[in-house]
Order: structure tokens, then C-alpha cells, then sequence
């Protein structure tokens, strides 16, 4: 896994967490390019709590991002897909890992089958306004690695569709302040690092369990459990 040039693509490239999460991953020096999928364009409720300026306003997420990731590394690849994942065709996707920062289940799911199929590790990446949670879940590549919907239960399906990026709603806001968007990020652009480096987490044996980090900043406390 571990290689220059790596190709690393990011779901929901633009949002709370996305916004942040893309140029820390464009100044790794093992990555040579990016893709990056939003479907949304920026608001001016947005400059609130995600990384653009007024400029932004009205424009898509995912090609916003992109010519910033371009300003930092101009050696950089980058490819900026306008669409719903749904509309992206998996190859395009192909890479060393996959990063999503999305609020809805059945965008998750999708992703998650989507790295399974595409034999990739994930990253996912979520924050949580009430206690100023963020979190960042590893899963493997290999088919015995976590799977997002081990840990599901049967109110999670039933959920499936709610805040959904990949229907026809906009998800809801999670609320979040902008500090901790940056900090799920931060946590995810570790992650990925040691992927490429091919260090595993401390606590991710070999063979490739699911790890997961929590950081509750309201609390001042740090939690790293494995995922089933």
C-alpha cells in the first residue's frame, strides 16, 4: 500500500469535515493524486463552519476544493467529480484508500460496499455537535476486515434514508462547529498517513480488524476500540 503517487479518493469532499480533510491529504508527500465527490455547492451559511472564503458562495464543493488542493501542490493530480456517488462509476474511485464525510447511513453503506468491491481500505470520518465528538473508523481491505455494517442494528437500517446525501434531500446539518469538522479531519489525515507508510494503528493487528478513535474535546478525553 505504501508508495509514491498514491491515489486517494474523498466522499463528501466539501462539507464540515471534507473542507478540511482535503488539503491536509494533498500536502502528504506520498500522495500524487486526489478525487474528490460532492454533489453540493457552497452557501453562505456555510463560511460558518467550513474551510472556504465569500468567494465560494454559489460554487460546486468538490471543484472548490480541488483548485485549493491545486493552489497547495500544483504537482498535484487532482480530479473533481460534481455528482452523486451513485453516478460515479466505482472505477474512478480506484485507488490506495477511500475517505468519506458523510452525514447520511445509506451514503456509508454505499461507500462501504464500495471500498469492499474495490478491494480498498476506508476511512470514515463523522462529527457529533452534542459533546463536541469527533471520530475517525479505519476498515481493511481484506475480506475479514470490519465492515461498517457488523456494528449495525436494526435501527440503523431503519434509518437508512434519513440525511441521505445520495437521495433526493440535502442532509441535515450536523451543527458543528468548524474547529471540530478540522479535528475529524486531522484525524483521519493520521490515519491515512500510516496507511501509506504502511504502519498499522496500534491497536489494528495484522490482518486488518477495524479501529476506531473518538476524541470527545468537550471532555478532554480519548477513546481507540476495535471495530467487529
Amino acid at each position: 500500500m505504501s508508495a509514491a503517487g498514491a491515489t486517494l479518493a474523498v466522499v463528501g469532499a466539501g462539507g464540515n469535515v471534507g473542507s478540511h480533510l482535503v488539503p491536509l491529504l494533498a500536502r502528504l508527500p506520498a500522495v500524487g493524486r486526489l478525487v474528490l465527490v460532492d454533489r453540493g455547492s457552497y452557501q453562505a451559511a456555510d463560511l460558518v463552519t467550513q474551510a472556504i472564503t465569500p468567494r465560494d458562495v454559489g460554487r460546486p464543493k468538490a471543484r472548490v476544493q480541488a483548485r485549493r488542493a491545486r493552489r497547495l501542490r500544483p504537482q498535484l493530480a487532482v480530479e473533481a467529480l460534481h455528482a452523486d456517488l451513485a453516478a460515479v462509476p466505482p472505477g474512478r474511485l480506484r485507488g490506495a484508500a477511500l475517505l468519506a464525510c458523510l452525514d447520511g447511513r445509506a451514503a456509508r453503506q454505499r461507500v462501504n460496499e464500495l471500498a469492499r468491491w474495490l478491494g480498498m481500505p476506508w476511512i470514515d470520518g463523522g462529527v457529533r455537535a452534542d459533546g463536541l465528538l469527533a471520530r475517525a473508523d479505519l476498515y481493511g481491505a481484506g475480506e475479514e476486515s470490519a465492515c461498517l455494517e457488523c456494528a449495525w442494528s436494526e435501527q440503523d437500517y431503519a434509518a437508512l434514508e434519513t440525511a441521505d446525501p445520495c437521495g433526493e434531500g440535502e442532509p441535515a446539518p450536523t451543527g458543528a462547529p468548524a474547529a471540530l469538522g478540522a479535528l475529524a479531519a486531522a484525524l483521519q489525515a493520521l490515519l491515512c498517513g500510516r496507511l501509506l507508510a504502511g504502519e498499522a494503528p496500534p491497536a489494528l493487528p495484522e490482518g486488518g480488524d477495524g479501529w476506531r478513535v473518538v476524541l470527545a474535546a468537550g471532555h478532554g478525553r480519548a477513546q481507540a476500540t476495535r471495530l467487529p
